[in-house]
């Protein structure tokens, strides 16, 4: 399981790039980490909350308005939810599925750690 200090790793980045794939897209931090998510996520840009899922490449452009912002802070919360804030005090939340598959996989440059909930 992925801890605080491998989260702390990923500090100082920017999100650099979105990889839109068929079943799965990937927020790609400079070239220290990058995170595939494969479940839904939640967008909060100036109060405004909006879902997308990283298996429907027609919700990829909601990633689009994070890319080359700098990241303040990653969290992982006990139900598995990834939260990545923006220094411009946007949100992005990685909310994964209770199915015993990966919902999302985090990659640094120590580890990889794919995220299952049961």
């Amino acid at each position: 399981m992925i801890n605080d200090s491998d989260l702390a790793e990923m500090i100082p980045s920017a999100l650099t790039g979105v990889t839109v794939g068929i079943g799965s897209q990937i927020l790609l931090f400079g070239d220290m980490a990058s995170v595939l998510i494969q479940c839904p996520f939640a967008c909060d840009i100036n109060r405004v909350c909006k879902w997308g899922h990283g298996e429907d490449a027609a919700t990829s452009p909601l990633l689009f308005d994070f890319l080359n912002h700098d990241v303040e802070a990653f969290s992982i919360d006990s139900f598995g939810v990834f939260t990545i804030t923006f220094s411009t005090q946007m949100i992005l939340q990685i909310h994964p599925e209770k199915n015993g598959l990966e919902s999302y996989v985090v990659s640094t440059r120590h580890d990889i750690f794919p995220i299952l909930v049961w």
